[in-house]
């Protein structure tokens, strides 16, 4: 056979001691995942085990450089000549990222198993043997166990989702009026006086919330699913950030879906802003009856919300009078002519604002806004007998 040239083989690079500990490893043994009687052991005892027998060659190189009269190392080696490991629990809490109690239990749950000694010495750490196990099976049964709790699994998820088939069957066929709130009225008027305001209140909560969870199950659609569309929609974000849960409900309560949302924002964002544009859905999303034409209310309140911002009336606006206007109110007017002059712009009016403003109304104040007024109606936060 001919020899090989030398000056042909490439030269090797060196290791460098961030490659050395990059490439050290744990042993970490099979029985303590597939052996019948040690795989009921806790992960930190399975770590620990696996920690404290990899460190065994350690000790018996440091006894065997002792043995042979190297200064800075010492023996390891028992009266009856086996290998022992030094830990005390501040570095096995360290390693292991727990906290005392849990590495003593650790310890205990190792020795109850037959892979652990702790030899105590006085005034030292106790002598740690690592043990080799006894009990481990000739045959693992692991892969047919594993496809026997494959099978249970599926079967009970096959149960859960018909549950949950069953349970939005349910939701769907029970009429609507079983949920509502007008159902109080049949209660007698022994019945309403053994309620207290807060009961009330607390009763018609929850049967309204009800009903919102019949309709979410008529339309199949729940709130997680619809924030897991806006998120994967082409919304600004500042418009996913302001749709929070509150938002979502209602917009599921209108049977607004998020194509329409978005096919909407589409037509209006030449003309509004985003801010302008959740003020105006804010609006539309606060009427008590479902929506039928989600488009057309959209296009009045972007209207409004476009009026308002080209308008530097507030409220008492041509009014002439020297009646004392409140301080929000005020800083609306401010903060309006402010805007107009530097071209930004303006905002309209926020739903508590507006209550706020037909409160004022019912007080005796009549001078308000057409434009408000119209939206104050809208929202049905006054009455016809109101006016």
């Amino acid at each position: 056979m001919a020899k090989k040239n030398l000056k042909n083989i490439p030269q090797g690079n060196k290791i460098s001691e961030q490659e050395t500990n990059a490439n050290k490893y744990i042993k970490f043994y099979e029985f303590l995942l597939f052996d019948p009687t040690y795989r009921e052991l806790s992960e930190k005892a399975k770590l620990l085990y696996s920690y404290l027998r990899s460190k065994i060659p350690y000790f018996e190189f440091q006894t065997k450089a002792n043995e042979q009269g190297i200064e800075g190392t010492r023996s390891y080696r028992d009266e009856e000549g086996f290998i022992y490991c030094i830990a005390d629990n501040a570095e096995l809490e360290y390693l292991l990222q727990a906290s005392e109690p849990t590495v003593i239990k650790a310890k205990k749950d190792l020795e109850s198993y037959g892979l652990l000694l702790q030899d105590p010495v006085k005034n030292k750490t106790n002598r740690l043997y690592v043990l080799q196990p006894v009990e481990v099976a000739n045959a693992w049964t692991h892969i047919e166990e594993i496809k026997k709790y494959r099978a249970e699994k599926e079967q009970a998820n096959l149960k859960k989702r018909k549950q949950q088939k069953e349970k939005q069957h349910k939701a769907a066929e029970q009429p609507a009026s079983s949920s509502n709130p007008g159902d109080l009225k049949k209660l007698s008027h022994g019945d309403l006086k053994n309620f207290s305001h807060g009961d009330l209140k607390n009763l018609s909560k929850i049967q309204s919330k009800h009903l919102k969870s019949n309709l979410s199950s008529k339309i199949q659609l729940n709130l997680s699913i619809y924030k897991e569309e806006i998120h994967n929609s082409k919304l600004p974000d500042s418009i996913k950030l302001a749709l929070n849960d509150k938002k979502i409900d209602r917009l599921i309560y209108h049977n607004i879906s998020v194509s329409d949302l978005f096919t909407n924002y589409e037509l209006h964002k030449e003309s509004v802003n985003p801010g302008q544009y959740i003020s105006a859905l804010d609006f539309a999303l606060a009427i008590k009856d479902k929506i039928k034409d989600f488009a057309k209310v959209m296009n009045q309140n972007i209207n409004n919300q476009i009026k308002f911002a080209n308008s530097n009336q507030n409220v008492a606006a041509n009014t002439g009078r020297k009646e004392m206007v409140p301080e929000w109110l005020q800083a609306q007017k401010e903060a309006a002519a402010a805007k107009e002059e530097s071209g930004a712009d303006q905002q309209a009016l926020t739903i508590e604002q507006l209550e706020k403003v037909a409160q004022w109304y019912k007080d005796g104040y009549k001078d308000v806004n057409p434009q408000l007024m119209e939206q104050i109606l809208q929202l049905g936060l006054l009455e016809e007998s109101d006016l």
